[in-house]
């Protein structure tokens, strides 16, 4: 019989992973380096070529916005008698000024008739009132209301109109229309300095295109849509790479976007990337055939033996080899030893698993059943009263509250219920315990949006709502008990509170030692709904209590929100 090697003698060569893994790393360290240098560079100067042509934007549209406020300003102050030859004067002046201004006219806010024109344009006569541009400047004015840009020829331009106050007579209020050459702008940074296909765009909050040199940008402005604002280097159109710059323009409604062709960056990466991993590939081919076969005999076994331990990470205790494992006296030993212990901590986990699971139902359902039962024996004899009374609706209305309740406290058998049943479960309580005693105390319960989503463990409200009537609330007196859920950090809160008789310092110290003190016998509903929770959900749920003398007592319930988002399996 072929004596087996020793795993000692078998490691002889752990030199050649070590290399294999050095070359791997040297590689990797110098794809990273290369490409985070290049990367962060090409940004770099993308990033201020975006900030200049954003600049140059924000100055055009300042100056814009300038035009306005003094035209508005001059307005106030003008005479009605002679507005139309003071505001001509001072459209051509103005225009004779600012190269970038197309055209100037003034409109009354009334009935859209002109007030003023410079003098190189002849406003037509046709009413304005139903124009966008008229409508937005008298719905918005307090703003300057933009218009799209518009081609005409070859040029580019946009519409500027706001609406004019007249302090001493509201009647003669006016809107005026700016139209400005947009061209020098658009034109001021070509798109060959964006590389190829590289542009920029205009758009609006909503995303509709303003301004663009293609006629298609969907694609465009789904990468746009994404970002919002901000920059990415990971934009793909039409086979090419992009850098992209989205931000809002100053002063308008309007946002920009600049795609900077990013092809030769991407190249570069690639090229160099493909090379020194070509290089690291063959060095380590060439030191491996060297010692593939030694490799071989010491690699596969602990490989295989290597697989099944793995397996211990996703609890896997039953994991066996399909085969005999071959290789060093070790390594077979150990793989003999290796399925005996996992055989043997598979069946013991089984076990406990199983006995855990069977005494977390077991203790909860019996602190389910705790719940007092003389509710229904009470609730019975107060419908047979009302019915020897001929309150026949009444009596109608007490079954039908307390069908509800007990099926809502049944739940299918589920131990976990949608927190919004829950909160029906105690308003049925609440209403039939208001049928029996009259007008002895109100109710309110609000529940915060959201909430629908969560589940909790059933009947934790009742028995605390259950102690508010029985022992909190005072003879002669109308109480009011207030049921609250919402969310609080990670928690689900209920918060439910009397204006009752309260507890004195020490007693509710007492109670509070009870939930957590066997020993202690305080509070058996409170306690009751404490332990249930604690089952359930772990030290992290928790029971509050609150109270002063002659004020009242509050209750608050906290569940972990992670915890409640799924009902019972």
């Amino acid at each position: 019989m072929r004596k087996t090697r020793s795993i000692r003698k078998m490691l002889v060569v752990p030199s050649s992973f070590s290399f294999a893994l050095l070359v791997v790393m040297m590689v990797l360290t110098a794809s990273i380096l290369y490409g985070s240098n290049i990367t962060s560079h090409s940004d770099a100067q993308m990033l201020a070529t975006s900030e200049q042509v954003l600049a140059n934007y924000d100055t055009y549209f300042k100056s814009v916005l300038i035009t306005s406020s003094e035209i508005a300003s001059r307005y106030e102050s003008a005479p009605l008698s002679d507005r139309e030859s003071a505001f001509q004067s001072y459209f051509d002046t103005v225009m004779s000024l600012k190269s970038e201004i197309l055209d100037m006219s003034l409109y009354s806010a009334t009935d859209g008739s002109v007030i003023a024109h410079n003098t190189a344009s002849e406003p037509s006569g046709a009413s304005l009132t139903d124009d966008q541009w008229f409508l937005s400047a008298k719905d918005n004015q307090q703003i300057n209301v933009f218009s799209h840009l518009e081609k005409t020829s070859e040029d580019y331009r946009f519409g500027l109109s706001k609406y004019l106050a007249y302090a001493p007579d509201s009647s003669f209020d006016a809107v005026v229309k700016v139209d400005f050459d947009f061209t020098a702008i658009v034109n001021i940074i070509p798109e060959s300095t964006l590389g190829v296909g590289g542009r920029f765009i205009l758009y609006d909050k909503d995303y509709n295109l303003v301004y663009s040199p293609n006629n298609d940008e969907t694609e465009a402005l789904g990468y746009v849509q994404k970002l919002v604002i901000g920059s990415s280097n990971a934009v793909k159109l039409n086979g090419h790479a992009y850098y992209l710059y989205a931000t809002t323009v100053a002063n308008t409604t309007w946002r920009l976007a600049i795609f900077q062709n990013r092809d030769s960056v991407v190249s570069a990466l690639t090229s160099f990337s493909v090379v020194i991993s070509c290089v690291g590939l063959g060095v380590v081919v060439s030191y491996s055939f060297i010692l593939l076969g030694t490799v071989n005999r010491i690699s596969k076994p602990i490989e295989g033996l290597s697989q099944e331990m793995a397996m211990i990470e996703s609890l896997n205790y039953k994991a066996t080899l399909h085969s005999e494992i071959k290789g060093s006296s070790e390594v077979v030993e150990l793989n003999r030893s290796f399925n005996q212990m996992m055989s043997r901590m598979g069946e013991l986990t089984d076990d406990l698993v199983s006995e855990k699971e069977e005494q977390r139902k077991s203790e909860l359902k019996a602190l389910q059943n705790q719940i007092n039962p003389h509710f229904l024996y009470n609730t019975l004899d107060s419908i047979i009263a009302l019915v020897d009374k001929g309150e026949n609706v009444k009596a109608e209305a007490m079954i039908v509250a307390l069908s509800k309740f007990f099926r809502l406290s049944i739940s299918s058998g589920h131990n976990v219920i949608p927190l919004l049943n829950e909160i029906e479960h105690a308003r049925n309580y609440l209403l039939i315990q208001k049928m029996r005693f009259g007008d002895s105390f109100a109710f309110e319960i609000n529940v915060a949006p959201g909430l629908e989503k969560y589940f909790v463990v059933k009947l934790i409200l009742q028995p605390i709502v259950e102690n508010s009537i029985g022992h909190g609330l005072k003879e002669g007196e109308t109480g009011i008990i207030k049921i609250k859920a919402d969310e609080e950090g990670d928690y689900l809160r209920f918060l439910i509170e009397d204006n009752g008789y309260g507890m004195t310092p020490s007693k509710v110290e007492e109670l509070r030692r009870s939930l957590s003190d066997e020993t202690v016998y305080k509070g058996v509903g409170l306690k009751n709904v404490f332990q249930r929770i604690r089952i359930y959900y772990g030290p992290l749920a928790d029971v509050q209590v609150e109270s002063e003398e002659d004020v009242g007592t509050k209750v608050t319930i906290l569940i972990p929100k992670k915890e409640a988002l799924h009902g019972e399996e």
